[in-house]
């Protein structure tokens, strides 16, 4: 049983290899009864031409018998070549309204509306944090599954892989799973949600290492 009713925030150095590309701040505001995430993502340094991009990511929702329900999510993503924003509204668990820009002009592969027991993705990752192994996810594009595959104690440190499986396309035919596993070290056994240490993203063949400063 972890102590919801608190709010945490940490700022994140986003390295490819050895080289400084961003920054990343996450948040985290938690009351008796409701919650909100935000995450915001900016290029830095010396090769900000080449890796260019800003993410805007929010999610809210409610807290009912320590469990999180939620109710809406925002994204804003732009790189020097493409700008996509996605709104995502819940109801009892349930996706009632999503909305893209730009609108996709394929049909889709799935029926999305009416999706039950999915979170967005930041509430995903709120669940995976809070000790959950699996939580469904939509995020706009995508059906799939944050699995935690492998966890590993040591030295008051816990170590998690994230696999992303059960990965569905909404808008096309493919198979591709760009986003292969995310893995995060907490400290371990404490009682109030532990904000990761570092992270690791593996992300279209690339590894993206993530560290708290």
């Amino acid at each position: 049983s972890y102590l919801f009713a608190d709010s945490f925030k940490e700022t994140y150095v986003v390295e490819l290899g050895k080289i400084d590309i961003g920054k990343l701040f996450f948040e985290i505001k938690m009351q008796e009864n409701n919650y909100e995430i935000s995450i915001t993502l900016k290029n830095k340094g010396l090769l900000s031409n080449l890796y260019r991009f800003e993410g805007r990511y929010k999610a809210s929702g409610f807290i009912k018998n320590n469990s999180i329900i939620p109710s809406k999510y925002s994204q804003f993503w732009s790189t020097k070549r493409k700008e996509r924003i996605v709104e995502a509204y819940f109801e009892n668990n349930m996706l009632v309204d999503l909305k893209l820009l730009p609108t996709e002009k394929e049909s889709p592969r799935i029926k999305y509306i009416g999706i039950k027991n999915h979170f967005d993705p930041l509430s995903s990752f709120l669940n995976i944090l809070i000790g959950i192994e699996n939580s469904k996810t939509i995020d706009g594009r995508r059906v799939y599954s944050m699995v935690v595959a492998e966890k590993n104690n040591k030295k008051g440190f816990e170590t998690k892989k994230i696999l992303i499986e059960e990965y569905v396309n909404i808008w096309t035919d493919h198979k591709r799973n760009d986003l292969e596993y995310i893995e995060i070290k907490q400290i371990y056994g404490k009682k109030e949600i532990a904000m990761p240490i570092s992270m690791g993203i593996k992300f279209k063949g690339l590894l993206y290492k993530l560290t708290k400063i």
